[in-house]
């Protein structure tokens, strides 16, 4: 009973293909066929990703497993930044090197702006 349900698959997915095949432009038979070999080129690469990683995995929990017990995590140590974030001051983008107010100029406009004026004129509008 089994070869027969094999025989029966098999002859399935043959018919299948070739009446796929014949309707097919060959165009779309040229992308099909390139799916599949992509497909089946990558199976090795992905076998041996897989491998590479269990070996270098096993290796590092046999070299971290005799000093620590399982379970027990490494110490962490957070180092913050030096200074502050702008909360006793203006925002560090709002400030050039020298400490003064960053100058913009809008394009169409014949005088530059500055962060501490009124928006320009064409921004009243609305």
């Amino acid at each position: 009973m089994k070869k027969f349900v094999y025989l029966a698959g098999i002859g399935f997915v043959v018919t299948l293909a070739v009446v796929v095949g014949v309707r097919m432009s060959p165009d779309a038979m040229a992308v099909v066929v390139g799916i599949v070999c992509g497909v089946l080129a990558s199976i090795p690469t992905s076998a041996i990703l897989v491998w590479t990683l269990r070996v270098r995995d096993k290796q590092i929990e046999a070299q971290l497993g005799q000093g620590r017990g399982y379970g027990q995590y490494p110490p962490v140590v957070v180092v913050n930044g030096q200074g502050t974030s702008g909360l006793n001051g203006p925002p560090p983008a709002l400030t050039v090197g020298n400490g003064g107010p960053r100058t913009f100029k809008v394009i169409g406009q014949e005088k530059t702006e500055s962060t501490g004026d009124s928006l320009p004129p064409i921004w009243s509008e609305f």
